[in-house]
């Protein structure tokens, strides 16, 4: 404070003896005074001359300050040197001003890390798009969607997908669009919504995009465990009375053929009924996985020897070698003896060479990839929609809930089981462990 008020009187002293030199130099030349002249001007001029290099002094750090928020830096700070009052008080006034500019860049940053944080949180893939496509920011789902670290423009995405990439760029406010978009082991269907933000004083918009697979597999879980629960306390309800009558009839029952023969009838529907319902409780009941750490290919080699090959070539790729699996090792080598029989048991043809290929790696998210594959020919579209339905088969003997279980399994794991590749060269099915 007290540099401050010295700072001020310099500058009103200045401003006094400039203007006094002035009217003395003006007096000196009216009344003809040359001795006084030749003393007054020189002053005149060194006053003149101080308060030009005070002026120029401030307009140089003015535009020291402007170039420094251009260029987004707040590391400098003016000296507040008592020793040059006439800079304490400008010096002074440039580093408050500086201070505020460094407290709202701070609450901006704080701001836009809420931002960042908010559309973290949100279960959906997030984009900031601009205009001409660039992405200002994505959030993890939707880099995890694209299977990407980063990405700076919609541009990148063109190689899975044209159609999508085009979708983004001409996307409006209120609009939604289904997309198809090719990932690393499947094609998935995309719903893209889209809104208007002004960011930062630019205005953007704000794209949400969803998996619409996924929803649609969280609905039918919970749709098929509410059938089946109902289904099963209804019809065990009924079953258990008729079994024990019939299995009492059965046992006392000597004299009459007709009705033996008739409460055997009764007796084997009874037991059909029971298994069938066994059935689905195996799809509705499936166990906590108890989860150990173990190698993939221990399991890969102990399901490959439980299954006759035949005369089906057999390729297996693991790599690297030594992948390990946190999961339940018993339910996991369900899920691939399932998949494996079905890949054996579509392979019926004499006329044709089978290979059958399994499968692992390592993607760039860290997810544990496990596909087997055979090249059976394509699975129809009918059969194809409905392959992961309980109870659906095209077997004669078959119960229709062994792809079913397998993929309640996996996603017990949190992962997902889904029919990654369906053409005539290649039938695929990928486990995608997270």
């Amino acid at each position: 404070m007290r540099n401050s008020l010295i700072s001020y009187r310099r500058i009103i002293l200045n401003i006094i003896f400039l203007i006094a030199m002035s009217i003395a130099t003006c007096l000196c030349v009216v009344y003809e005074k040359m001795m006084f002249l030749l003393v007054c001007l020189p002053l005149l001029t060194l006053s003149v001359f101080r308060l030009i290099s005070v002026y120029k002094g401030i307009i140089g750090r003015i535009s020291f300050i402007i170039r420094a928020v251009k260029n987004d830096d707040y590391s400098f700070r003016f000296t507040e040197n008592p020793n040059r009052t006439e800079n304490v008080l400008v010096n002074s006034a440039l580093n408050e001003i500086k201070d505020v500019m460094d407290e709202k860049k701070r609450l901006i940053r704080e701001d836009e890390k809420n931002f960042e944080l908010i559309m973290e949180c949100a279960n959906i893939g997030i984009m900031l798009l601009m205009e001409n496509g660039t992405v200002v920011h994505a959030n993890s789902k939707a880099l995890g969607i694209f299977s990407l670290q980063m990405i700076s423009h919609i541009s990148f995405l063109k190689s899975q997908s044209e159609e999508l990439v085009n979708v983004l760029q001409d996307i409006k406010p209120s609009e939604q669009h289904v997309v198809r978009y090719n990932t690393e082991i499947a094609e998935v269907n995309l719903v893209l919504s889209c809104a208007s933000i002004n960011y930062k004083g630019k205005n953007l918009r704000v794209v949400t995009i969803g998996d619409i697979a996924k929803e649609l597999d969280n609905q039918e879980v919970k749709v098929w465990e509410n059938l089946t629960r109902i289904l099963t306390h209804e019809i065990m309800n009924s079953l258990a009375p008729i079994t024990s009558i019939s299995n009492t009839l059965i046992d006392n029952i000597d004299d009459s053929e007709k009705i033996g023969e008739g409460l055997e009838v009764i007796h084997s529907t009874s037991e059909r009924l029971m298994n069938f319902v066994n059935s689905f409780r195996q799809v509705t009941r499936v166990p906590m996985p108890q989860k150990s750490p173990f190698y993939l290919k221990e399991i890969i080699d102990n399901v490959i020897s439980l299954v006759d090959f035949q005369n089906i070539k057999l390729e297996v790729d693991i790599n690297p070698i030594d992948i390990m699996l946190y999961a339940d090792k018993s339910q996991m080598s369900q899920v691939l003896l399932n998949i494996l029989k079905n890949a054996i048991e579509s392979c019926d043809s004499d006329d044709k060479s089978y290979n059958i290929e399994i499968k692992a790696f390592i993607d760039n998210e860290e997810r544990i990839h496990i596909e087997l594959s055979n090249n059976s020919g394509k699975i129809s579209d009918e059969i194809a929609e409905n392959i992961f339905t309980p109870f659906f088969t095209t077997k004669r003997d078959g119960s229709g809930i062994g792809l079913a279980v397998s993929r309640q399994i996996i996603r017990l794991h949190g992962g997902t089981l889904l029919l990654s590749k369906n053409t005539e060269e290649k039938v695929a099915f990928t486990i995608v462990m997270e």
